[in-house]
């Protein structure tokens, strides 16, 4: 399911999309943090968490450049920085009671 959504999130970086304006760095932001705390709150042991992150932000980085070569759509370094702070902070949900629950709902559903 996580490999989907990342699918999905490559997907729909690289197809032509409306200028959504001043919300596009906030949507960069809440869709990594998102990737970040599904992804970091289903591994179970602390030192994957550097993998997972690093993994992340490359990802970001990779779809950005991908975007600069499509010709409609366009690399930008703040979408790079918004992409990278909403992985870095969807790891706080580390420190929080939110693994537990993830985790019970993806043996439920999955």
């Amino acid at each position: 399911m996580a490999y989907a959504v990342l699918g999905l999130v490559a997907l729909l970086s690289l197809l032509p999309s409306p200028d959504i304006g001043a919300n596009d760095k906030l949507m960069h932001f809440i869709t990594y943090f998102a990737l970040s705390a599904g992804f970091t709150t289903l591994v179970n042991r602390n030192y994957k968490l550097l993998w997972v992150a690093s993994g992340l932000i490359l990802y970001g980085i990779l779809l950005e450049f991908l975007q600069g070569l499509t010709g409609y759509r366009y690399l930008e370094l703040a979408d790079m920085l918004a992409n990278s702070t909403g992985v870095l902070c969807g790891l706080l949900l580390r420190l929080t009671p939110v693994p537990v629950w993830f985790r019970w709902v993806e043996r439920r559903l999955f």
